[in-house]
């Protein structure tokens, strides 16, 4: 028996009897009921082994429905990327709001990140191991481990600037070092089965150890440059 086709449902953004506000509601929790579905299926499967016809489906809804909402597979990645970026920088800076010090902040900001990876499986994997994709897809976008960086460096440079860390080196180019070398570390970690605090421990040792200016040196510095 054929199976029956694959119709598009009424949505209140398509009736020109409804109120504009309506429409408009309707149409964001269509795209956000699609956004979970892309979501869950990206943290599951990957990039590659995830369609649009897919997505759609996970968030019962016909497959016309997804074009509606995004141009392409690449264009629903960005989004879900995006919103994870956003949920997960979010965490890290309430986290280290009113926190002095290098090595506290990025302890904190690593905890953050470590409890965001715990409570949503597979997102952060998938955000990091499919990067390229907004690059070559999305000319605009940003990835999350380029969000992440971002944010780190402009607080490598304040601190730089301020003399609590050595400013020999380039702030966006270590920023974006630690911030591989914290992945790389997580999934060594997960292979060997440290645990977190052991994780957390020698990132944050590592990176102070490699940035912080001791307090006699720092004393030291800021006598030779008022002289």
């Amino acid at each position: 028996m054929a199976s029956a086709p694959d119709l598009p449902p009424h949505r209140a953004d398509e009736d020109p009897d409804a109120p504009p506000g309506r429409r408009a509601r309707r149409k964001a929790l269509t795209r956000q009921r699609l956004l979970r579905a892309a979501r869950e299926l990206f943290a599951s499967r990957g990039f590659d082994a995830t369609r649009p016809q897919d997505i759609a489906r996970a968030a019962d809804l016909a497959t016309g429905t997804f074009y509606v909402h995004f141009s392409d597979k690449c264009e629903a990645f960005h989004a879900f990327t995006a919103e994870a970026a956003e949920e997960l920088m979010g965490e890290i800076r309430a986290r280290v709001a009113g926190v002095a010090g290098f090595e506290e902040r990025l302890r904190r900001s690593l905890e953050a990140l470590f409890e965001f990876t715990e409570r949503n499986p597979g997102v952060l994997a998938a955000a990091f191991a499919d990067a390229a994709v907004i690059a070559a897809g999305v000319p605009s976008g940003k990835s999350l481990r380029d969000r992440l960086a971002e944010t780190l460096a402009r607080a490598l440079q304040s601190d730089m600037d301020a003399g609590r860390l050595t400013s020999d080196f380039d702030a966006r180019l270590i920023a974006h070092g630690i911030v591989g070398m914290t992945q790389a570390a997580c999934v060594h970690g997960a292979r060997a089965d440290l645990s977190g605090s052991d994780l957390l421990e020698n990132l944050t040792r590592f990176c102070g150890r490699a940035l912080c200016i001791e307090p006699a040196e720092a004393a030291r510095r800021a006598h030779e440059e008022t002289r």
